[in-house]
């Protein structure tokens, strides 16, 4: 970790911030708070899914096919499912890190906070890569619910809604930690994690007119 931390510096880079995991609340809420596209866009796909629930509701209430209680039903074990797919949110995110050259994917939960997450011990990833990363879960889960909902009865396209807009409310860390970089976007932002000690560091290049280099894992492992 001494050595990452000494070919960030030598490149410019420094410390602006360090959260344990258990403090990651912080930058999340920080990002969210910021007004931003990332706080922009989870307000709208969460209100989207609202809207999408009061209109099925509406639709198939008024034609029979449901009634209200088991409108709400379903709609509401949307939340349990939505627990049922943890693992695979954080499969993808793995799957992401994994993606841009991670070697070591660990993952871990915080129950005080039923704060799940996935971690790429001592591995530099930049803005961009972050917000792939980060927004990976969303896009395909949201996206294969959005499919499926074409080829299943009522009753599951009331279950996928409360499951759509659960699951956006669940992904609002990963919407607050992007915001959190994208507050930064202009010094070049990197983070990596510690997973031994708990520690997440964000590194940014504070002088602006510093020349910016990439930014190479000192694993044997190059990012992109």
């Amino acid at each position: 970790m001494e050595e990452l931390i000494r070919s960030l510096e030598a490149k410019g880079y420094s410390q602006f911030a360090r959260y344990g995991f258990r403090e990651l609340i912080l930058p999340l809420r920080e990002g969210l708070q910021a007004r931003n596209i990332y706080q922009r866009l989870l307000f709208l796909f969460f209100f989207l899914g609202c809207i999408a629930a009061v209109a099925g509701a509406t639709y198939w209430i008024a034609k029979g096919q449901l009634t209200v209680p088991a409108f709400f039903g379903w709609l509401l074990l949307g939340i349990p499912t939505t627990f049922l797919l943890v693992p695979l949110h954080e499969m993808i995110h793995g799957w992401m890190f994994r993606w841009y050259g991670a070697r070591d994917v660990r993952y871990g939960v915080i129950w005080r906070y039923l704060m799940f997450y996935a971690v790429a011990h001592a591995f530099v990833i930049n803005y961009r890569q972050f917000r792939y990363i980060a927004m990976a879960p969303f896009v395909v889960i949201s996206g294969l619910s959005a499919v499926v909902f074409f080829f299943v009865p009522v009753e599951g396209k009331a279950l996928l809604l409360g499951l759509y807009t659960f699951h956006t409310l669940c992904c609002a860390g990963d919407f607050g930690l992007c915001g959190y970089f994208y507050i930064y976007r202009h010094q070049s932002p990197v983070s990596f994690d510690d997973a031994n000690t708990g520690v997440s560091y964000f590194y940014a290049i504070q002088d602006t007119n510093y020349p910016v280099y990439p930014v190479n894992n000192t694993s044997d492992v190059e990012n992109p």
